[in-house]
């Protein structure tokens, strides 16, 4: 071999790889490491998000049962006659410049 065919041939590693097959190989290593830690996370992002889904559907379920439940006793606070007189019997409340007078039984 002559010392100008030495020097024309591409330089190879001990296993037979050349300069830009390796770092190809490495690139495509380390590409598949951050997918694959990517994909780690956005998966527990999105259990996370199911989870915190079925907890504000099930809150949101009781909430539309506590609702029904208040108007079906007539507590919903729309009709004015029964919350002036829940007011006015129950709390004591009464209008500005109203005075009560109470008298016991004797």
């Amino acid at each position: 071999m002559s010392k100008t065919s030495k020097t024309t041939k591409k330089r190879r590693f001990k296993w037979g790889l050349s300069l830009p097959t390796t770092i190809i190989c490495i690139a495509f290593v380390v590409i598949s490491i951050l997918c694959a830690t990517k994909y780690y996370d956005i998966e527990m992002t999105r259990r996370r998000l199911e989870a915190e889904k079925a907890s504000l559907e099930a809150q949101r379920a009781a909430l539309v049962d506590r609702n029904n439940n208040i108007l079906a006793q007539g507590v919903a606070g729309q009709d004015q006659v029964y919350v002036e007189n829940v007011a006015r019997s129950q709390l004591d409340m009464v209008y500005p410049g109203e005075i009560i007078f109470r008298t016991t039984g004797n």
